[in-house]
């Protein structure tokens, strides 16, 4: 083999592997990145999500904080950290129509989700405690949920056929939900 051959191939295999690595870091990456900027970013502290719980606006044809958003689900977040202590996460929609709460970890993965139809009629009422935090102070009556990360994200959304009809039901039941340092 000649030594232009050699190059020609170190040269290659170089760059595979210099691709391979900006994919896998790119993949690892990406979802962190983008969390910390949910978690943290100016929108996060415009809104005081940490440990509080926080009320978008409807979503109208104009809204673009997501791409394309739905206009059909009305949003409700909070930031919790977990860094202090547990947080407690209760709401209580009694809603007919459909609503969930979803729990993400820092680094996107959504580790917990309860709906209307888990919940019936009962209030949601979660103990959120770092995976290897003590688990002896849950209070009576919730449900002790572990998180894979100490900060994390919560998202509840209510669906609304017709946001102007239904405001006067949907708006009071979506803003049960709290989210407090336990």
């Amino acid at each position: 083999m000649s030594s232009s051959t050699t190059r020609r191939m170190i040269s290659v295999c170089v760059f595979l592997v210099a691709v391979v690595a900006i994919h896998l870091l790119t993949i690892w990456a990406a979802p962190r990145l983008i969390m910390q900027i949910l978690m943290n970013g100016s929108r996060s502290q415009a809104l005081n999500m940490r440990n509080n719980a926080a009320f978008s606006a409807p979503v109208t044809a104009a809204s673009r904080d997501v791409v394309m958003p739905s206009p059909d689900m009305l949003y409700s977040m909070c930031v919790f950290d977990l860094s202090q202590g547990p947080v407690r996460v209760t709401a209580n929609p009694q809603l007919k129509s459909y609503w969930s709460i979803a729990l993400y970890a820092a680094n996107s993965d959504n580790f917990f989700v309860i709906n209307d139809k888990q919940a019936g009629d009962a209030q949601v009422d979660l103990w959120l405690s770092a995976a290897d935090a003590n688990s002896s102070t849950v209070p009576a009556g919730s449900k002790l949920v572990r998180s894979p990360s100490t900060q994390g994200f919560l998202l509840m959304r209510v669906l609304t056929g017709n946001y102007q009809t239904e405001k006067s039901v949907v708006e009071p039941a979506r803003r049960t939900l709290r989210c407090a340092a336990g």
